[in-house]
């Protein structure tokens, strides 16, 4: 009876948390990577050193509104389970005045000019992918799901030339995101798909001093 009780407690507890991954929106998942992306800050003009906790991220969370818009897929190569990798983009991002100086010097977010933050979720694991914008890049990650996906779907594996001869996402350079993360040092000026919003914000600033 006690074994009985404890296999239905862990399958409430194993649905329940499917129940909330489910809930869970493209905007939550953009604004958890965004927020990891921010590096701790130590300004002069700060009472302190701010760095990375629970509270900044429910604040982040509530005071941060951000604006998304999908990316258009151009594919041959699924067909009926194309519809399995949505991509994203931000278009705009708001902030509350109730932040503090604080917050509001760490959540800031630097939109960038020639580059965007796009990221890729797997609608049916949950999976999520930073693709362009960000300090980190996630592409092998998503290249390694999409030729598993495809070996299920098509019993055989995806041939590199064919994916990137057939799979198109609006703004996204795979070929540059493959070579360029390939090589032994990041060359940014190369690979220009590898540079971070922070990246072109930065020059745009230097260049309008």
């Amino acid at each position: 009876m006690i074994k009985i009780k404890i296999v239905f407690i862990l399958t409430f507890l194993c649905t329940l948390n499917l129940y909330s991954q489910s809930k869970t929106t493209a905007e939550d998942i953009f604004k958890m990577h965004l927020f990891l992306d921010k590096k701790n800050i130590t300004r002069s003009d700060l009472s302190k050193t701010v760095v990375k906790n629970d509270s900044l991220y429910d604040s982040f969370k509530k005071n941060c509104s951000i604006k998304l818009d999908t990316l258009k897929l151009k594919s041959n190569i699924f067909l009926s389970i194309d519809g399995d990798f949505t991509f994203y983009t931000i278009t705009d991002i708001k902030y509350s005045d109730s932040l503090n100086t604080n917050e509001s010097w760490f959540l800031k977010i630097d939109l960038g000019y020639d580059s965007k933050y796009i990221i890729a979720i797997n609608q049916n694991t949950g999976r999520s992918y930073r693709l362009s914008g960000f300090y980190s890049n996630d592409f092998f990650a998503f290249y390694f799901d999409i030729k598993k996906a495809y070996r299920d779907y098509n019993f055989k594996d995806l041939k590199k030339k064919l994916f990137f001869r057939e799979y198109f996402v609006e703004s996204i350079d795979f070929k540059c995101l493959y070579k360029g993360l390939r090589q032994n040092k990041i060359d940014k000026e190369r690979f220009p798909c590898l540079k971070t919003c922070s990246d072109t914000f930065s020059m745009h600033q230097f260049k309008i001093k």
